[in-house]
């Protein structure tokens, strides 16, 4: 580095016209980097496998940067593994089925028999509603064109319109399957006829960053047959899914493990514990400017703030401790702890869809120097439960971190993930 920059990021109290100097050279580097600390353990339980490996696609010329690059290619990653599970499942749905592009988004369908599902009941306990008579089950996954995820935090309206025109509307929550999650419900049918399936999907809500629906998309599929005698004939979606969940779910376990080793490498700490049907990760870095040089990390803190404290980003990761997804819809709420006892935000945080990897996330604003527990909490999810076999999150989760700090010890980044069982 040249004696000159040398100089400035050592300076304490730089002056005006160095400070706009250095304002100028972080504005044209790469992407937002952090000081590289020695990688964690990545989580067993999404530990890469002797299943069929999941191709790289190679990143498209633009990329900024080799972060910028693995960054998009562990969103493929990730990507290429849903859409084989979505495939998978569209194979193995019986012969009602749609896929389409609409927009910046994979849209696709399936109709089975209509499904059973677990709901809460409050004091940590679950309860099984039958499926009803006279009523079809219809799920609708969604994916990202650009990297092939599943979209999550999304509103949908599903519109059947029968051969003589005649609309029923149903909105379509999202729930939790085995396999792969969707946005499903059971829709009473009435009548056996040719229907028109149409999708309108919301705009997003905030908190997203490079969302493939910042506008209204609808999809509209050919006409297919509907009967009620043929589809209660059919295997239930979940039963067949189940089953096959612990060799399908292989490669998105391992893809979803680089991803959060790699937000752990830019960060000071992090860590993940079971806690129930829960596995809770966590990470925390500084949230303030930053800057690459030749394969260097460098994090300048706080040249114009001398008040000792410091904008950190925190991420929060729950999971199901079964098979290793990701759980979205829910409301966590951390806090930070300071040895004093004098509590930190950032409160409620917001799902956040990422460009490589989702995760609820929150700034807030701590001492730089210190130590603190970390203290995340969730009650359980209030999504459906679809199938016998879903009976999942029936409680709340409460989980601490000690010693979490901007300046972790070594074994703090050491500890080892809990695997699914």
């Amino acid at each position: 580095m040249p004696q000159s920059l040398r100089f400035v990021w050592r300076c304490r109290r730089p002056s005006i016209f160095l400070l706009a100097i250095c304002s100028a050279i972080f504005s044209n580097c790469a992407p937002r980097a952090f000081a590289q600390q020695p990688a964690p353990t990545p989580p067993v339980a999404s530990a890469p496998n002797a299943s069929t490996p999941v191709a790289i696609p190679a990143a498209p010329q633009g990329s900024r940067g080799t972060t910028g690059q693995l960054q998009l290619q562990l969103a493929r990653q990730q990507g290429t593994a849903d859409t084989a599970v979505l495939d998978w499942v569209l194979a193995n749905s019986g012969p009602i089925k749609g896929d389409t592009r609409a927009g910046q988004m994979r849209i696709a369908f399936s109709i089975t028999p209509a499904e059973g599902w677990w709901d809460k009941a409050g004091n940590g306990r679950l309860a099984w509603h039958e499926a009803p008579d006279d009523a079809i089950h219809l799920r609708v996954f969604v994916l990202d064109l650009v990297d092939g995820r599943i979209v999550p935090g999304l509103t949908l309206r599903a519109t059947l319109i029968d051969a003589n025109g005649n609309e029923q509307s149903a909105p379509l929550d999202f729930g939790w399957y085995p396999l792969i999650n969707a946005y499903g419900g059971n829709i009473p049918m009435d009548t056996d006829s040719s229907y028109t399936l149409r999708i309108d999907i919301d705009p997003v809500v905030p908190h997203r960053e490079g969302s493939p629906a910042d506008h209204a998309t609808v999809a509209e599929f050919p006409p297919v047959e509907i009967s009620l005698e043929a589809i209660a004939a059919l295997p239930r979606a979940t039963t067949v899914a189940v089953g096959n969940e612990a060799e399908l779910l292989k490669p998105r376990n391992a893809a979803f493990s680089s991803a959060i080793t790699e937000l752990w490498q830019r960060s000071a700490s992090g860590a993940e514990k079971p806690a129930g049907d829960y596995f809770v990760g966590y990470a925390l870095e500084s949230s303030g400017v930053a800057m690459q040089v030749g394969g260097a990390r460098l994090h300048p803190k706080n040249l114009i703030d001398f008040s000792g404290k410091e904008n950190v980003r925190l991420s929060v990761l729950p999971r199901d401790s079964r098979t290793g997804r990701f759980i979205p819809n829910l409301k966590p709420r951390a806090s930070l702890i300071a040895p004093d006892g004098r509590t930190y935000g950032p409160g409620e945080m917001p799902l956040l869809w990422h460009s490589w990897i989702n995760r609820y996330q929150r700034d807030a604003r701590i001492s730089r120097n210190g130590s603190y527990k970390l203290r995340v909490h969730f009650d359980a999810p209030g999504f459906r439960r679809w199938g016998r076999e879903s009976e999942r999150f029936a409680s709340s989760a409460d989980v601490e971190f000690d010693a979490v700090s901007l300046k972790p010890e070594s074994e703090n980044l050491n500890q080892k993930s809990p695997t699914p069982q």
